[in-house]
Parts: structure tokens; sequence; C-alpha cells
């Protein structure tokens, strides 16, 4: 019983020091993101090869997002979601879904009310009981809380796709607006 509680401490001590920023104590640099998303399929299955089988998707994402510097420029994520899929062919059927799990990474040019930003993610979807890996490139735009963005999927397997999404943060963007020097 000891050793745990030591262990808990010891483990516990450094990470609270490291999320805190010196300049303001209620400085905390995770925050959940809710998005809702909608995925447009770029190249059509018409070979039946392994591509997507479907041609849109509509759906929730949810991200814990962590901010790495105290300027507020540098984030990394890890996302899950859940997407229904449709499809415009009469041989497919429509009532599949589609999970989408990536880790991102963004950077954010400026700390202001509008941030542009720019990121990266790796990501597997899983669709029909197959995993594919995607590539996903994102540009978007954030405020406060809320955030729209634009990304593509890139798939050696699963082809392109588009998502285009508005994100809430249920808490503040830190911003990077505290005194560096001690």
């Amino acid at each position: 019983m000891k050793k745990t509680f030591i262990l808990l401490i010891v483990i516990t001590l450094p990470l609270m020091s490291f999320s805190q920023n010196r300049q303001n104590k209620y400085y905390n640099p995770l925050r959940f993101s809710l998005s809702g998303i909608t995925k447009l399929v770029l190249e059509s299955d018409e070979n039946h090869t392994d591509k997507y089988s479907f041609d849109q998707g509509i759906g929730l994402i949810g991200e814990l997002i962590y901010t790495i510097d105290e300027r507020a420029k540098y984030e990394i994520s890890l996302e899950a979601g859940f997407l229904s899929t449709f499809s415009y062919s009469d041989e497919v059927n429509t009532d599949k879904y589609l999970i989408p799990v990536a880790l991102n990474a963004h950077y954010y040019f400026f700390d202001e009310e509008f941030s542009p930003f720019i990121g990266i993610g790796f990501g597997i979807e899983n669709f029909n009981n197959t995993n594919k890996y995607v590539l996903k490139p994102v540009v978007g735009i954030s405020n406060k809380k809320l955030k729209v963005f634009g990304r593509l999927g890139i798939g050696n397997t699963t082809g392109s796709s588009l998502e285009i999404g508005i994100g809430y943060s249920f808490k503040e963007r830190p911003c990077g607006c505290f005194p560096q020097s001690r």
C-alpha cells in the first residue's frame, strides 16, 4: 500500500508541474473537442478494387487535445469517431459504418481571436471489418472554442477523401499571451 501511494505521488507530481504554466496557475494544456464531420469520397469504386465502398459519410469525432508549448503554437491530439456511410449505387448496402482513429499534430500561426492552423494526421479507418491506413493533412481556422477545418484523406489502398468539419471545444484553447521570462 505504501509503495503504491509513493509511486502515485512520484508519477503525479512531475506530470502536474510539467503541465502547469508558472505564470498562470490555472493553465491546463488538456482539453476535449467534439466535431461534426462529413466525408466525401473523391475516387469512385467502379472497378471494384480495394477503394472506399461508399460515396459519403457523416458523423461525430471526439478529440483529446494537448497543447505542447506555453506559446500555444503546437498541439497533438488523439481522435476517434463514428461515421454513417451512404452510397448512391443500388449495389452497395448502405447500413455500414466507418470508425476512424487518428493521431494528429497541429501548428497555429499566431495566437489571436481567429488563428489559422495547419497540421498532419496519421490514422486507421475501420470499414466493413477491414483496417486501412490514412494520412490526413489538415488546414483550418479556430477561435477560443470553435474550429472549422478541411482535410484530405490520402490512402494507398483506400483512395482519397475530403473531410469537412466544425468542432466545439469544451474549454478555451490556451493562449500564449503569458510572459515567457520570470
